[in-house]
């Protein structure tokens, strides 16, 4: 396959606007107070363009030059949340109706200019929906997330260590769930880790999970930063390659997969899957550094399965 489908600047910053107005947090209850309404995974836009107008009502000043009006609030709204339009004024009175923080307001803006530093993953199929509903509304949001994959000199993986930033949406959030595609490994709890929870269960079939406990209870908007290593024991090859699926969303993934110099791939690429069981969608050649690893950040990821894999 060729290089992957790169969303135009506007529309990947459309989808980061989705993702910033959809997640638990101030900026939802900030439309959700106008809506009569809410569903799990939904925008209400009639209600967001409620928010809109009443923020120009407040700052009449606001609309300048703009080619915003307010009797234009709702097909605004409904062109800006689509990715069909995505005016750089209309993307400027949406940060500041929702007082976007100051870092969420540079990535949009560079997200709609284009930057090619700058990625937005999103999919549509990254999970069955029963498995959704298995795991459930989450209590914290993944601020950032480090996934570092290694592998033996048999072409094996040999561990893997997660560095993990967490926020809370709600009140007493005392663990995180590590969810793996394989029972055959350890689970080392480590900085910002209290243990492990007793029970590891199995998950739709495919997927295991183990809960980490945290070092202390986080209320609503309480921060963590955890470390946590697994160790791996295969007793058969698994599939060569490292997938990290984004049940709901994950912001500032970073994801490395280095090889042993005793065995080097023949070929490594970066790629999307149609979901957990589908087969690769987009796929592009990744090189090998100087440390025989490969790297990948995405600003955030939604509802999609990504990672490396290789032929040897």
């Amino acid at each position: 396959m060729g290089d992957p489908p790169i969303a135009a600047g506007p529309e990947a910053a459309a989808a980061y606007l989705r993702e910033l107005l959809l997640r638990p947090g101030r900026y939802r209850r900030r439309w959700e107070q106008y809506a009569a309404r809410s569903r799990h995974g939904q925008i209400n836009q009639l209600a967001v363009a409620e928010a809109l107008a009443h923020y120009l009502w407040a700052h009449p000043r606001a609309m300048g030059d703009s080619d915003v009006l307010p009797r234009q609030l709702k097909d605004t709204t409904s062109r800006a949340l689509s990715g069909k339009l995505l005016s750089k004024s209309a993307l400027t009175l949406f940060m500041d109706a929702f007082d976007l923080d100051p870092f969420e307001r540079d990535q949009l803006l560079k997200l709609w200019e284009g930057s090619a530093r700058v990625r937005v993953l999103s999919g549509s199929a990254a999970v069955p929906d029963a498995m959704a509903e298995i795991v459930g509304l989450p209590k914290y949001r993944t601020l950032s997330l480090h996934d570092h994959h290694y592998l033996g000199p048999d072409g094996l993986p040999s561990r893997h260590r997660m560095l993990h930033v967490i926020e809370a949406v709600t009140d007493g959030v005392d663990r995180v769930r590590l969810r793996a595609d394989t029972s055959a490994l350890c689970v080392e709890a480590g900085l910002g880790c209290s243990g492990l929870g007793d029970m590891v269960w199995e998950i739709a079939g495919t997927l295991y999970t183990v809960d980490i406990l945290l070092a202390g209870t986080l209320a609503e908007g309480e921060t963590a930063t955890l470390e946590y290593q697994t160790t791996f024991c295969y007793q058969a090859s698994p599939p060569p390659e490292f997938r990290r699926a984004a049940v709901v969303s994950l912001e500032n993934l970073d994801i490395r997969v280095q090889f042993h110099p005793d065995k080097l791939p023949r070929r490594v690429a970066w790629a999307v899957w149609d979901g957990l069981e589908g087969p690769i969608v987009e796929s592009e050649t990744a090189t090998l550094d100087s440390q025989f690893a490969v790297h990948r950040f995405l600003r955030f990821a939604q509802q999609t399965v990504a990672g490396f894999r290789w032929e040897w």
